[in-house]
């Protein structure tokens, strides 16, 4: 029972997670409501032309994306006080001034760029299987304004996402899931629990495929702080990667150069990383975050 008990914890902060989405976005969203309908109550407009101005004003890209933000700054405060609280006194974790070397800091660059290749992949792969997941990924993309990122977008992305996500993720539930579970199985059970936080089946696979490598990150690295690192180095060049690094890709010899290409530098980030954490280790540090 006692186990059992450890693994629902584990769900826990999921659980939170989707709560406070609702209590940050259904306030957010009936303020809106209230502004526009106060704005356009002169103008004789009808119920259901301020219905559907509402709707447009909250499936917008900046709407989106402030909510988001909204939320994700809640997150960080919430699940930073609860991972330095309860999480990080628990475990013997590297000094975060003390947590990187050029050797890591260039490995987390080379495996941002090369997972974002072989997460290209794995979707394409995934979309050939279920063009409906693919149609509706696309469409989330185009809504959210991601395609097109402004400063908004990069901030939430590059920044406040990806310390908020870690904190929940790495910090919390990795947390609890280790005291549950074996290493193993608490990797793959905080990245099937990334993966269903976004909602969506194209980017739950391939976050759920993403969160098995920051896992291993986090646990090798002995710091939150490495796996944030990573994971804005992987959302700043996913927002601002051209179409260029896969050019041509429906040609076979493209196709076959872009995969060699990911799969050597994702190979060749571990092995820099692992590298750099020897390097890091051989003058150990005393001091925890």
């Amino acid at each position: 029972m006692k186990r059992i008990s450890r693994f629902l914890f584990c769900l826990l902060p999921l659980i939170i997670t989707i709560i406070l989405q609702n209590l940050i976005s259904i306030p957010i969203c009936g303020i809106t409501a209230i502004a526009l309908a106060l704005k356009n109550q002169h103008t004789g407009i009808s119920f259901d032309e301020l219905l559907n101005e509402l709707f447009s004003v909250w499936s917008t890209g900046p709407f989106i994306i402030f909510v988001s933000m909204a939320y994700a700054i809640a997150a960080l405060i919430i699940f930073g006080f609860w991972y330095r609280k309860k999480i990080a006194p628990t475990q013997e974790r590297i000094a975060v001034k003390s947590a990187f070397n050029p050797w890591i800091v260039c490995s987390l660059l080379l495996l941002s760029i090369g997972l974002q290749y072989v997460i290209s992949y794995l979707m394409n792969f995934i979309g050939m299987l279920r063009p409906d997941w693919m149609q509706s990924y696309s469409d989330l993309i185009d809504t959210a304004g991601i395609s097109t990122p402004s400063a908004l977008t990069l901030l939430y992305a590059v920044i406040i996402a990806p310390i908020s996500e870690e904190l929940i993720f790495r910090g919390v539930t990795f947390g609890y899931a280790k005291k549950a579970l074996p290493l193993t199985g608490a990797v793959c059970l905080q990245a099937v629990l990334f993966g269903i936080f976004h909602l969506n089946m194209i980017q739950g696979i391939y976050a759920a495929f993403l969160g098995l490598f920051i896992g291993y990150l986090c646990e090798a690295g002995g710091s939150i702080a490495i796996p944030v690192l990573f994971h804005a180095f992987f959302n700043t060049f996913g927002s601002l990667a051209s179409a260029s690094m896969y050019y041509h890709m429906e040609q076979p010899f493209f196709f076959l150069l872009w995969l060699t290409i990911g799969v050597l530098l994702t190979y060749g980030g571990i092995f820099m990383f692992q590298h750099g954490i020897r390097v890091r280790d051989f003058q150990p540090d005393d001091d925890n975050i």
